[in-house]
């Protein structure tokens, strides 16, 4: 009887624990999926789509949705004319997620690629993600953007436990 008790507990609580490992994965594959879409709008130039997962508080820091879309496309447009373009953009594996203060927060590495009549560029970063719903929609802060101490003064609510790391110099490859 007590193997038996003893089996049953240990079914338990690997059971247990597969599920929260999955859940995790299932979880970070959210985070991953939410920045690729991201990634994808802001290479092909949907600049409303992009800024659908810039969290809120950056838009506004940024002076609102309209001024950063403005920016945004500026920004892009220029780059264009001197014959630049934003080749791609990969996604690391997010770090553990956190639950505080009812949000879900992680932490995602980005790399970014922009070719030119120059050269290439890799930029790496990265991103705070962010969730208020239990990880059903993902939100984005870039820590490059915005800087760490600016996010952390307009967003409280940001966990200390995530392991925000310092951002790399870029990568600049001539053309050859």
């Amino acid at each position: 009887m007590f193997k038996k008790f003893v089996l049953i507990c240990g079914i338990s609580i690997l059971g247990l624990s597969w599920s929260i490992e999955t859940q995790a994965q299932a979880t970070q594959t959210s985070i991953r999926a939410a920045a690729m879409e991201m990634g994808k709008a802001l290479v092909g130039k949907n600049s409303d789509l992009f800024l659908s997962y810039m969290h809120p508080s950056m838009i506004t820091l940024a002076g609102g949705k309209s001024q950063l879309k403005v920016i945004t496309d500026s920004a892009l447009t220029v780059f264009e004319k001197f014959g630049g373009r934003i080749s791609k953009i990969n996604y690391g594996t997010p770090s553990e997620v956190i639950n505080y203060k009812d949000m879900l927060q992680a932490i995602l590495p980005q790399s970014t690629f922009l070719t030119s009549l120059l050269g290439d560029v890799e930029f790496s970063s990265s991103l705070i993600a962010i969730s208020s719903d239990k990880g059903v929609t993902w939100k984005f802060i870039d820590t490059n953007l915005f800087g760490i101490q600016k996010v952390k003064e307009v967003m409280p609510d940001i966990s200390s436990e995530l392991k925000i790391p310092k951002s790399a110099p870029p990568k600049f490859s001539a053309a050859e």
